[in-house]
């Protein structure tokens, strides 16, 4: 259970430094901190939503009079998770494929002559 959860903190983790750095990547100059802010707002509505869902299978889980949920509860908790990120994942992918193919700005600023100037 440990090294699960250490996996999976430093899965969270990784995810959560990186993305800035990808955000940041793709968006203009002028909205880095609409991005950024835009970031934070839906990670944490993912992770208050995601917390919400798990601790109501959970609640459901636990029998009258009894501390804990029953494993049925936790079985169904962690396949819901799953579910969720399928869908996550199927989502991200299929939006990716629509996405029009980047052009690289240096490379396209380097092909271009530069107007106005002349040499003297």
């Amino acid at each position: 259970m440990l090294v699960a959860m250490g996996v999976l903190g430093f899965g969270v983790g990784s995810f959560s430094a990186a993305m800035p750095g990808v955000i940041l990547a793709v968006t203009p100059k002028s909205e880095t901190s609409s991005a950024m802010s835009f970031n934070y707002v839906v990670r944490s509505v993912g992770y208050s939503l995601g917390s919400a869902i798990g601790g109501l299978v959970l609640a459901t889980g636990t029998d009258t009079g009894h501390l804990f949920p029953n494993d049925h509860a936790y079985t169904t908790a962690a396949l819901v998770g799953i579910a969720a990120m399928a869908v996550t994942a199927l989502t991200a992918t299929a939006l990716a494929r629509q996405r029009p193919p980047e052009i690289n700005p240096t490379a396209a600023t380097a092909s271009v002559p530069s107007q106005g100037r002349s040499s003297r």
